[in-house]
């Protein structure tokens, strides 16, 4: 890389994160910043529940995974932000789009953003100050893996990358 084109890359990443302190609260940016110095990830294989996804080791440690009977939750050490993740037979035969039917709950949130496929849902909306993302992968051995990840609606920018690393990583994991 010249000189020349090393500076502007420095610049530019200067500019952004200056835009950022100006648009996004200090939590967020530095959350942000997090993400693009150190982002280290985990990688999570669950054989209860049949499933494996990447997650940010930076902001969720293994530590803070709390196994209970509906999954597994991390949690960051604030608390302000979470991942839950669970497996489950799809005893109903259910579509992605039938599914997402049967367990939305209206008075739990409002939905900004529904995509279902054949092999999949993601629904994305607020509640109470959060955004909360939801993917469910149905597999063809008629299983079901799921995770949602809660976090400050004010910090949607700095989360945005790690929600779509997430969400693309998780699949069933064949040694169940």
């Amino acid at each position: 890389m010249t000189l020349q084109r090393a500076r502007r890359r420095r610049c530019a990443a200067i500019c952004i994160s200056t835009a950022m302190c100006v648009l996004i609260p200090a939590s967020a940016v530095a959350a942000a910043s997090a993400v693009e110095r150190t982002a280290r990830w985990g990688h999570y294989r669950d054989r209860n529940f049949g499933l494996e996804f990447d997650f940010p080791a930076h902001i969720f440690s293994l530590k803070s995974a709390a196994e209970g009977r509906e999954g597994v939750t991390f949690s960051t050490a604030d608390g302000r932000a979470r991942i839950r993740v669970f497996g489950m037979p799809n005893e109903a035969n259910d579509t992605p789009a039938r599914y997402l039917r049967r367990i939305a709950r209206p008075d739990e949130g409002r939905f900004t953003y529904v995509r279902t496929t054949s092999r999949f849902f993601v629904a994305s909306g607020t509640r109470d100050g959060m955004i909360f993302y939801r993917r469910c992968n149905f597999s063809r051995d008629k299983r079901l893996s799921c995770l949602q990840l809660d976090y400050p609606q004010s910090e949607k920018r700095a989360w945005d990358r790690i929600v779509t690393r997430v969400s693309l990583s998780l699949h069933a994991s064949d040694d169940r």
